[in-house]
């Protein structure tokens, strides 16, 4: 059980970051400085089921490694329910009204359970609890921000995206036998 639970964590940064490289291969009008990853995804983009799917398909992965993480106590329901947010970004186009919702609330209940985590870390005398505890709040600032510079959302986005698989990342690799 250990093993695939580490292989998946550590897959889903691949499957993350190397499907979205083909779904802007395959979109050569999409710009990280205009757009928002989600108009990728758009009713009016013919190739929409490509990000489309693949945001479901990020999410349910994460949504499995999410239940046993939390099995675990290494996640809360924070993060099952962020990723849960994530398959509704795929099903709902971004001209759909809960499609702006789910994808807010991926960022926040991801990092909140991220920030949670982080404190749980602390209470342990794990020292790398503040990383992510301070990385968390930080990050989430910085995002928030780059919404202002840019005229699209596709920089903070993936700064979010980098942050939550590195958190991934983080967990994969210390799951205990």
């Amino acid at each position: 059980m250990t093993k695939w639970l580490k292989i998946l964590g550590l897959l889903l940064p691949i499957f993350t970051f190397g499907g979205l490289g083909v779904v802007i291969y395959l979109n050569p009008w999409f710009s990280f400085t205009e757009n928002a990853l989600s108009d990728m995804g758009s009713i009016h983009n013919p190739i929409s089921y490509v990000f489309n799917s693949l945001m479901i398909l990020v999410g349910s992965f994460g949504l499995l490694f999410g239940i046993e993480t939390a099995r675990r106590k290494l996640t809360t329901p924070l993060f099952l329910i962020g990723m849960s947010c994530l398959i509704f970004v795929g099903i709902f186009p971004e001209e759909y009204s809960p499609h702006s919702l789910f994808a807010v609330a991926f960022y926040l209940f991801i990092f909140a359970d991220i920030f949670y985590g982080g404190l749980k870390m602390i209470k342990r005398g794990m020292k790398s609890g503040f990383l992510w505890v301070l990385g968390s709040v930080t990050v989430f600032f910085v995002m928030l921000y780059l919404t202002e510079v840019f005229k699209g959302l596709a920089i903070p986005e993936l700064l979010g995206a980098v942050f939550i698989n590195a958190w991934i990342i983080f967990l994969a690799l210390n799951i205990e036998k």
